[in-house]
């Protein structure tokens, strides 16, 4: 203790005389900070100087500006006296000059001018409203009937107000810059004066605080004893040990009192605190201790043996101590035992649950198939059970065959259900064209129908495009991010409530454009615990979600998981109560081969709107003459009527109608009806809804709509829907009916399983068909190479068959030299309903991809669209 008290004062009388000097040092710093301040002072009005230089180049732009105005207006008054097609050419011509001319000056008043910014502002609009008004003026001087004296009074009427205002506003400015220069000239005296003042100041109170710190200190010496007791009463305490070292000479300067505890051993120089290392570890220890430039920082977590033989773990961490004389260190040691030994256990278990999940992943992907198998089995012996309604042996042989196969499914479904929770399999994203105006169209139609069930109001916005929507990626992955979110939006807000969809450009860089969705509710909210496992797999915000709203709990899970593959971001906003905002980032690489939108300006079409919002028609028109397309809007069903049939019979009727759907007195449909009662079927009618439109739009067509579109109006949709009703000429449709086409086609069907080979063979022959079976792939090639030419129409392919599987038939069977082996259409049949076996599937010389259970709907749609019936 003596010798710690006899290095407190060494230490005391160290710090006196660095105070002494620190004190000397600061007032000449602060001397020195004086006369800076002086320099800067004198400096800073040399700078306000030429910053009062600026008023100069406003006044010199504002004069350049007053001449090209009086200009324009002599070329203007010239046409009170000649406007011939040649003085009307020489004016516009003159004037663009002018135009052209005053971009630089206007340019220049925005960057230098110093007075209030709606200065500037309002003489660029006035600008750019005199130019409008100039060309509104050629426009009408260069009508025949008009007189000199009519474009005369038309001149004062519309020109001559806007020459004054401009005039007026350039005046402003000219004064505003003229005072401005007097205003920073003495801001800068007055500046220079202060700083000189506020600095003197300054050094007085730094010296008082220096003298108050001199007391400080002295105080702080006092304390400096007691300090070092209580330090050495702290280490005494806790349960890490530091020593501190010269590397250089290996002295001990500081050892703390309780390192023979943790250590075991006693420390009496620097050679001791090596021991009970591995020798290996001893030697890196007092490599890094008694280096001439040891590291920064140094750590290591090695065994270790007390004295005892207890085997321990010693965590060891050496830091280089900065301005010091010498290379001094402080070494830290710590015994980690507890901890190494929690970390491993905590290792192995995470081990074994990843074991565990891959096992779980495994199985959920066998069990695909063997769940569609069955599930095929109930679905397929149920529609042929309901076609055998005259037969009662028939539906008791299916009944048997479905109470089989239910239980086969239960079953499954019951070791499914048993496991605790599941991570998502890895997945292939796909790079294909597509709009993203269409995918959140096809997203909203999807959802919209489930909010307007529940009673939720849904909205939806874009913005920030631009009319570039195209995009290279997976819109099916897509469309599955934004179905999770928007159900969860709809599940968990009650009737009465809203949804919405924001969908903008956040960000964009050479060929990729960051795109935020953000999908907001007035739902029930989720609490900060439920935010941090709502991404788990099988779990929910809590215990009463599943009772009272469903689901497993893996939207979520496999939501992050697809944003995460698309390289993006999400994120959950929610409080309880107060609704939820689930944001999601994803970067979306442009498609650089953007499909051109149609050039309506050669047409010269012209529209009618009709919604009875005019806010709305408003927004359509401005949407319509954009695309360069000529519009007039009215509000009701009946003005609707009224103005089509006088456009009509003036010679200048409209060439389409942009009609919305629910209007108040006369909808939409009842307005179609009339207009084609007054018109016949001359004018195409595109009809307008924020609403699901599907149950309207059979009784809509019949009254003579030609398309519909959703609310709010994109300008792609527009195009493509205006460019179909008026550019292209309706596809032909064919003779023969649709459901005698099919009767007498000839299928083989290729499938191994008996119960799924009879549902097909059922299937198809109650749609007329004729079949003929086989139970693997190599079967299937020898029938089909067997049979006479052109003797199949069409051949379903299992895909998982014993002996030759689905795709190495379908390859034999393309390269077997048939005449119709290139054509014949191959159709793949199996459980396996992922993208990437689609993929596969027609990769192997498939045509098309059909997944189970069949539905013999869908099924027949595509022999239709692969024999030409469609």
């Amino acid at each position: 203790m003596k010798k710690h008290r006899a290095n407190a004062a060494q230490t005391e009388d160290k710090i006196r005389r660095w105070s002494v000097i620190s004190t000397a040092g600061l007032i000449f710093l602060m001397l020195g900070y004086l006369i800076m301040t002086v320099l800067t002072s004198n400096q800073l009005k040399g700078h306000m100087e030429v910053v009062s230089d600026h008023p100069f180049e406003v006044v010199i732009a504002s004069g350049d500006l007053q001449t090209y105005l009086s200009e324009m207006r002599i070329r203007t008054e010239r046409l009170t006296v000649h406007k011939n097609e040649e003085d009307l050419a020489l004016v516009a011509g003159a004037l663009d000059e002018l135009y052209r001319s005053s971009e630089e000056p206007l340019s220049k008043l925005e960057e230098l001018y110093l007075g209030d910014a709606q200065d500037i502002q309002a003489l660029q609009d006035t600008w750019r409203q005199l130019h409008q008004a100039q060309d509104a003026c050629l426009s009408f001087a260069a009508q025949e009937t008009v007189t000199l004296a009519e474009v005369e009074r038309y001149e004062a009427q519309h020109l001559a107000p806007l020459y004054e205002k401009a005039m007026a506003q350039l005046d402003t400015v000219i004064r505003s810059a003229q005072g401005k220069k007097v205003h920073y000239g003495e801001l800068a005296e007055t500046l220079r004066q202060r700083i000189i003042a506020g600095s003197a100041i300054l050094m007085g109170l730094m010296i008082l605080l220096l003298l108050l710190y001199q007391y400080v200190l002295h105080r702080q010496r006092q304390e400096l004893v007691l300090r070092s007791r209580l330090f050495d009463d702290l280490s005494n305490s806790i349960d890490d040990a530091f020593v501190i070292w010269d590397s250089s000479s290996e002295k001990l300067y500081y050892t703390s009192l309780n390192m023979e505890r943790v250590s075991g051993y006693k420390v009496r120089k620097l050679s001791d605190i090596y021991q009970g290392f591995e020798p290996e570890d001893a030697r890196e220890l007092q490599a890094a201790a008694c280096s001439k430039e040891p590291p920064h920082t140094f750590g290591k977590v090695a065994a270790y043996t007390r004295p005892d033989k207890e085997k321990r773990w010693m965590s060891v961490r050496i830091y280089q101590m900065d301005q010091t004389a010498s290379p001094q260190c402080i070494g830290v040691f710590s015994d980690c035992t507890e901890e190494i030994t929690a970390r491993e256990a905590l290792r192995d278990a995470m081990l074994n649950a990843e074991h565990a999940n891959t096992a779980k992943s495994e199985f959920l992907s066998r069990m695909s198939h063997e769940i569609r198998t069955p599930l095929n089995a109930i679905i397929g012996m149920t529609t042929i059970a309901a076609a055998s309604l005259e037969n009662p042996e028939k539906i008791q042989d299916c009944l048997t065959k479905i109470n089989f196969s239910s239980k086969h499914l239960l079953m499954l479904i019951n070791d499914v259900l048993d496991m605790s929770k599941i991570e998502s399999s890895k997945m292939m994203l796909q790079k294909e064209s597509f709009d993203l105006v269409q995918a959140v169209s096809g997203f909203v139609s999807t959802i919209y129908a489930q909010a307007q069930a529940k009673g939720v109001q849904f909205k939806e916005s874009m913005e920030g495009f631009e009319g570039r929507t195209r995009y290279i990626g997976d819109p099916l992955r897509l469309n599955q991010i934004l179905l999770n979110l928007g159900s969860n939006a709809v599940k968990f807000t009650p009737p009465g409530g809203a949804v919405r969809l924001t969908v903008r450009r956040i960000a964009a860089d050479t060929s990729v454009d960051t795109v935020q969705f953000v999908l907001r509710d007035t739902g029930i909210g989720m609490s900060r615990e439920a935010q941090e496992r709502i991404f788990r797999p099988f779990e929910q915000a809590n215990e009463t979600i599943a009772g009272k709203y469903g689901g497993t709990g893996l939207g979520m899970s496999i939501t992050q998981n697809l944003v995460a593959l698309m390289n993006g971001r999400i994120e959950i906003q929610s409080e309880e109560g107060e609704g939820t905002a689930c944001i999601v980032d994803l970067p979306l690489v442009r498609d650089q081969e953007e499909c051109p939108q149609p050039d309506f300006a050669k047409l010269g079409l012209r529209a009618l709107v009709v919604d009875d919002e005019e806010a709305v028609c408003k927004e359509v028109a401005s949407l319509l003459r954009s695309i360069s397309i000529r519009c007039e809007y009215v509000c009701t069903g009946r003005e609707a009527v009224e103005t089509a049939v006088q456009a009509a019979a003036a010679g200048c009727g409209f060439d389409f109608c942009i009609l919305d759907w629910k209007m108040p007195e006369m909808d939409g449909v009842a307005t179609a009806k009339k207009i084609r009662r007054e018109m016949g079927g001359g004018l195409p009618i595109i009809m307008i809804s924020a609403y699901d439109s599907s149950e309207v739009e059979e009784e809509a067509r019949r009254a003579g709509v030609n398309a519909f579109l959703p609310k709010p109006l994109y300008r792609t949709s527009v195009c493509a829907a205006v460019d179909t009703i008026l550019c292209k000429a309706p596809q032909e449709q064919p003779d023969e009916q649709e459901g005698d086409f099919l009767v007498g086609k000839r299928i083989l069907v290729a499938e191994d399983n008996g119960l799924n080979r009879e549902i097909t063979q059922e299937l198809l022959h109650m749609q007329g068909m004729v079949t003929q079976c086989a139970i693997n792939g190599k079967e299937a090639v020898q029938v089909y190479l067997s049979a006479p030419q052109g003797h199949f129409d069409a051949i379903l392919m299992d895909v998982q068959m014993p002996v030759m599987n689905g795709y190495e038939a379908a390859k034999q069977i393309r390269l077997s030299g048939q005449a119709d082996a290139q054509t014949i259409p191959i159709i793949a049949t199996t459980a396996n309903a992922f993208r990437s076996d689609v993929s596969a599937a027609l990769a192997a010389g498939m045509n098309a991809h059909v997944s189970k259970p069949i539905d013999i709907e869908q099924l027949c749609q595509v022999l239709k669209e692969q024999l030409g019936g469609v």
